[in-house]
């Protein structure tokens, strides 16, 4: 990836709770996630089986999460996953008709680059 698009990241660093290995930028906001069981928490082995390689999910900054999470809500959507890293909190929608097929996840954290810098602590990566 650096040589395509130039982007650096932290790992792949393999997260056993969720069945998940995470590349995690070291800026920007392209986050790389591949299953590492076939019961991953977010279900993207079944979607990978479904539809192949791609995109399959966004995350969006937010400052406010339990605001964003109201504002799902009104719209019907219930979180499926809820994650705390060190400093950054985490809601994560599975991709279902609402969404257009598409995962979303909300980020809140502090820094500019605080959600590859928490979840690469907390996996126990120096940075």
């Amino acid at each position: 990836m650096k040589e395509m698009l130039g982007c650096e990241f932290y790992g792949p660093l393999d997260d056993p709770g969720p069945g998940l290995a995470v590349a995690l930028p070291r800026r920007g906001g392209l986050e790389l996630v591949s299953p590492t069981r076939s019961d991953d928490a977010i279900g993207a082995t079944q979607l990978l089986e479904r539809k192949g390689e791609g995109i399959t999910g966004i995350a969006f900054r937010v400052d406010d999460i339990e605001e964003a999470e109201r504002h799902f809500a009104k719209l019907g959507l219930k979180p499926d996953i809820k994650i705390n890293h060190g400093g950054m909190k985490e809601i994560i929608f599975k991709a279902q008709e609402a969404t257009h097929g598409i995962e979303i996840a909300l980020n809140e954290y502090p820094e500019a680059n605080g959600l590859g810098l928490e979840v690469a602590r907390d996996l126990g990566v120096e940075v």
